[in-house]
């Protein structure tokens, strides 16, 4: 909750009045009562600290919005203009920013601060850079703003939207004790002179993106457009227009004297924010340009764009957990693929130093004719790099795959004729009339678009689509060229990428499927090599489906029986796992369910005979008729089972059972090779039949296998806790058979278990594998693949 008081209800904050006053006698402004006072609360929730996100990035504050925006209604006359004064406070806060919402305002306004330390920041607010303005860091809970303007705003031009709540400090000393201060000797005098150097190219960037306040560290990187000052950081930091502008950066942030723990008290401040001028999530890497100029001493990195070798001796230069700045020794390994990222990355093991969160973004360096030249910039640490263990590999995104995008951007490439923009800022504001780039889908969408071209190394293709509903999406690329897709949301942050969507020895291309919610998207096409071009295709469809129910189903309290469920397009293969009237196991299929209008899945009930397990050679299975089954679900995790077998009618409530960390089960029109989460129905093509559902939830599959006994009646195992093995590829465990009360049987009176020997998995990839299993001594070995019976089909992941 807060507060907006009007000018005449509340007098100014007494402690901060008179310096920023005095400041502002430049403008010639009389002592002016607050337009604006936004006093808020003290959060519920107490938060100090610092954290590192899932990103990577140093969390230091978080956002509080107000309810309602309030304007600045009233500008008080001075010489040279007009003049507003602001305060905003949150109690507990270790230093705060205020975001200023920009409406139509006249040109340039000039924005003095100052907080409890009574130093003042100035920054420049320009419409040209966006509709919105976030003022500098002050330390304390409570900051004055005094906002000059040449000509007099309309009422309401400007308003107060939120306040950065610091949790931590932007100057706060939290470096680990293995790091080294760039203050101290690397006992080499020419790394020493080269360090001393570089750390004058180094920056901390302190930034605003979604509801939290970061720390990041960035580089001022030489071009043939200097003095134009580019930045390089990582695309994990920065990836936004409206974050780039929210940058602070910090200059020269460095301890006094080696072994001091002394740091200026006032670091160099540029506050005036940044543009972004090309983002690559791909190659995890931002390349930003600087408002205004940086300041006096700065030195611009010359940039090395060849392929860094393995066994390299390298330099990193950054500010770990926002620290004075720190640097590190090691040596370049060989590439390794980030999960998450469809480009290898460079491999790092620091001998001297470490980095930590607030770090990333920063460079990895080379030496060259006395100079620690960039060769990439941070993406991220291994979970345990510490200071125990410092060698743990470290990844940087390799200037070698950026350098050619970026090139035309900084004056190092002319620009070649293209079929399509390289860029989704090119597209954010006016259309483009090239057929297809731009692309409405609705539930009937699909565009072809063929003969497309990656015109030059570098070159990056964007499409931009519309939907105007939710919908799963899926967009693919074909011909013989290895691609790079990603799918960009209407900012142009990327919320997918993709390399391959098959496993193939010449298929190349990507592949994603997706569910979006209504709006503009982005397609970006780029080749998986830097320096390659070629011809392709591109496509794009919608998915008539939704919700995805692939999971073991039960109800809890009825334990012994269950319904495995896989979900393909809009068909439910169900396999029921139950008892006959004497209490041995017996299963029934629904193997084609199909979603009816009401968005339930209805179809055929099947019971099966057929070849007995353990016999040497696979005589097929029958299939005969016993009924029919009805699934309907109330949201995602609940639903209701009625079926009938044999004119008996049962209807049950049922759930997803949950044994261990439940995966996320999405949609793929690809193949599921890459996969690690075997979540599925699996089967042998060749012995149509017989099958076995994988349960898989963090490191434990269950299995239910169903298959035949010695006279071909349908009979079924369970392995409830298969353990992953030395690898994410085998799993083992006990295999046990269960007797229980009659399928329909009211109440449920309970089941016996009885172990009849184990059951393990050896996959060659997701898609493939080896099922081995013993039934009193009998052992059994069969190659399983994953069963497609639609499309798109089901893609976990854990």
């Amino acid at each position: 909750m807060f507060r907006t008081f009007l000018a005449a209800s509340l007098a100014a904050f007494s402690l901060l009045a008179a310096p920023f006053v005095h400041a502002a006698e430049r403008f010639h402004a009389p002592r002016l009562q607050p337009s604006i006072t936004v006093a808020l609360e003290a959060p519920a929730e107490k938060r100090t600290g610092a954290t590192v996100d899932a990103d990577g990035r140093l969390k230091i504050g978080f956002v509080r919005a107000l309810d309602k925006a309030a304007p600045v209604l009233a500008w008080t006359p001075a010489d040279g203009g007009y003049v507003t004064r602001i305060e905003a406070s949150s109690p507990e806060a270790l230093g705060l920013r205020v975001r200023l919402d920009l409406g139509t305002v006249p040109g340039a306004m000039e924005a003095r601060v100052v907080g409890s330390d009574g130093e003042i920041q100035s920054m420049t607010i320009d419409p040209l850079h966006g509709n919105e303005a976030w003022t500098p860091w002050t330390p304390g809970d409570s900051q004055a703003i005094e906002i000059h303007s040449a000509v007099a705003p309309s009422p309401g031009a400007l308003r107060v939207g939120a306040v950065l709540h610091f949790t931590e400090s932007p100057l706060a000393k939290a470096a680990a004790a293995c790091t080294l201060s760039t203050a101290c000797s690397a006992q080499d005098p020419a790394y020493d002179a080269a360090i001393t150097e570089r750390k004058k190219s180094l920056m901390r960037i302190s930034f605003v993106d979604g509801g939290g306040g970061f720390l990041c560290s960035a580089t001022l990187i030489d071009t043939p457009m200097r003095p134009a000052a580019f930045v390089l950081t990582a695309n994990h930091c920065i990836n936004n227009a409206a974050s780039a502008t929210s940058i602070n950066s910090f200059w020269f942030y460095e301890e006094t004297a080696c072994g001091s723990g002394i740091a200026p008290t006032a670091p160099t401040r540029v506050s005036n924010g940044m543009q972004i001028v090309f983002t690559n999530f791909n190659v995890d890497s931002t390349l930003l340009l600087m408002n205004q100029n940086p300041p006096s001493g700065a030195l611009y990195a010359p940039l090395n764009p060849a392929l860094l070798e393995p066994g390299l001796p390298v330099v990193s230069v950054s500010h770990p957990r926002g620290d004075t700045s720190r640097y590190a020794i090691g040596t370049s390994g060989e590439q390794v693929r980030d999960a998450s990222r469809p480009y290898d990355m460079y491999v790092v093991n620091f001998s001297r130093g470490i980095i930590e969160g607030g770090s990333s973004g920063s460079g990895i360096y080379t030496m060259s004719n006395g100079h620690l030249e960039l060769r990439g910039v941070l993406s991220q640490g291994a979970l345990d790099l510490s200071c125990t263990n410092p060698t743990a590999l470290t990844l940087y995104a390799r200037l070698e795959a950026l350098y050619p995008e970026m090139a035309q951007y900084i004056g190092a490439a002319t620009v070649a004729p293209d079929d399509a923009p390289n860029r989704p800022q090119d597209l954010f504001l006016a259309p483009i009339g090239n057929a297809g780039l731009d692309v409405p889908l609705d539930a009937q969408g699909q565009v072809d678009l063929e003969n497309r071209h990656i015109d030059y190394a570098g070159d990056v293709d964007v499409y931009r689509f519309f939907l105007n509903a939710p919908h799963y999406v899926t967009v693919y690329s074909t011909g013989t060229e290895d691609l790079v897709g990603t799918i960009q949301n209407s900012q142009g942050v990327a919320l997918e990428a993709n390399d391959d969507a098959i496993l193939s020895q010449t298929d190349h291309n990507f592949g994603i499927t997706r569910r979006l919610e209504a709006g503009s998207y982005y397609l970006s096409v780029a080749h998986w090599d830097p320096h390659a071009t070629g011809t392709y295709g591109v496509h794009l469809r919608t998915e008539p489906v939704d919700a995805n129910y692939t999971d073991l189903w039960w109800n809890a309290n009825e334990a012994g029986w269950g319904i495995n469920i896989d979900h393909q397009g809009n068909l439910l293969f169900a396999t029921l796992f139950t008892y006959d009237a004497s209490g041995a196991p017996t299963w029934l299929v629904m193997s084609g369910g199909a979603k009816q209008a009401d968005g339930s899945y209805q179809g055929d009930l099947f019971q099966a005979h057929g070849t007995p397990f353990a016999a040497a050679r696979w005589n097929g299975a029958s299939l005969a008729k016993v009924g029919t089954m009805r699934l309907s679900f109330t949201g995602n995790a609940a639903g209701t089972l009625s079926y009938t077998f044999d004119g008996t009618p049962v209807t049950k409530s049922i759930a997803r059972q949950v044994f261990s960390t439940p995966p996320t089960c999405k949609w793929s029109a690809f193949d599921r090779t890459f996969s690690l989460n075997f979540q599925d129905l699996w089967w042998n093509p060749d012995e149509a039949g017989w099958g076995v559902n994988l349960t898989h939830q963090g490191k434990v599959l269950f299995a239910t296998l169903f298959v035949y006994d010695a006279n071909g009646n349908p009979q079924w195992y369970v392995m409830s806790a298969g353990g992953e093995g030395a690898n994410r590829l085998t799993y083992s465990g006990a295999l046990y058979q269960t007797r229980g009360p009659v399928f329909n049987a009211s109440p449920w009176t309970g089941t016996t278990v009885t172990p009849v020997g184990n059951m393990s998995f050896a996959f060659t990839d997701g898609s493939h594998g080896t099922l081995t299993y013993t039934v009193n001594g009998v052992t059994v070995t069969k190659d399983i693949t994953r069963q497609v019976f639609a499309s798109p089909a089901t893609d976990c992941d854990s």
